[in-house]
């Protein structure tokens, strides 16, 4: 299995999605509870113009990552599935019927697919549903390469980060011409840039992919629109990052400057 997804993954890499169809829906039929073949034939599929057939598996997928507690990665397909949905129109799909949930092959509450535990999101965790659907739709997807640059050290900041997949590393300049400071690995459920969208302060680090990385980024005007709405969301930002206030990058960054 391991040679054949590599292969798709790259082909969907390289846009090819006619060619990963297929090669994946064989993935998908050998291995049906595995949420990541799944979800890469969704992209696929979507790729392709087969964009009925992704939905089913974009939300069949959301399903296990609901049933499993990975509150952020169910809503990362979810907004793939947005995409997709507001394609039907332009897919000639328009008259066709969406699927109301998953095949009955997933119905129900699926087995985790990896026995260690899963890291959830704070972040969510601390608010309300409503309070969580405000925020939720105001974020926006987005797909990192591994090494790119996702903020910079001195930028001011405009928009907050919770990573649904992947990983990345956080780095601070050196004393003098010391060159930069690794200072934390961050991973799925981890969010980082919120203290300069909340304080307009310019960022203190730079964050960088350490691999291909999927985020949900809050942008600052969406925040403030969500606030508008639901100021009790403030309250919670704020005490939450008064709680964890030992454990944020700037937190990091002053232990540093005081050793």
């Amino acid at each position: 299995m391991a040679e054949e997804t590599e292969n798709a993954a790259t082909l969907l890499a390289k846009k090819e999605y006619g060619r990963a169809v297929p090669l994946l829906a064989r993935e998908h039929e050998k291995y049906p509870s595995n949420p990541r073949i799944r979800l890469q034939y969704a992209d696929a599929l979507f790729g392709n113009g087969s964009v009925v057939d992704a939905l089913t598996q974009y939300e069949a997928t959301a399903k296990y990552y609901d049933d499993n507690g990975l509150t952020v990665q169910a809503i990362a397909v979810r907004k793939k599935a947005e995409k997709a949905q507001a394609q039907l129109p332009a897919a000639g799909s328009a008259a066709s019927p969406i699927p109301a949930g998953p095949p009955p092959s997933v119905a129900g509450k699926s087995e985790p697919l990896f026995a260690e535990t899963r890291i959830k999101s704070p972040l969510f965790e601390v608010l309300n549903d409503t309070e969580r659907e405000a925020l939720i739709k105001e974020m926006e997807l987005e797909m990192h390469d591994e090494g790119a640059v996702i903020i910079s050290e001195g930028s001011l900041g405009d928009s907050m980060y919770v990573i649904s997949s992947g990983e990345v590393k956080v780095y601070t300049r050196g004393a003098g011409n010391s060159g930069s400071l690794y200072l934390a690995k961050l991973g799925e459920g981890d969010f980082f840039g919120e203290v300069s969208v909340l304080s307009g302060k310019p960022r203190t680090a730079t964050i960088t992919a350490s691999r291909k990385t999927e985020l949900l980024r809050l942008d600052k005007e969406k925040l403030d629109t969500a606030l508008a709405k639901h100021p009790g969301i403030r309250k919670v930002l704020d005490a939450f990052y008064k709680k964890r206030a030992t454990h944020t990058v700037e937190a990091m960054i002053e232990s540093l400057k005081k050793r």
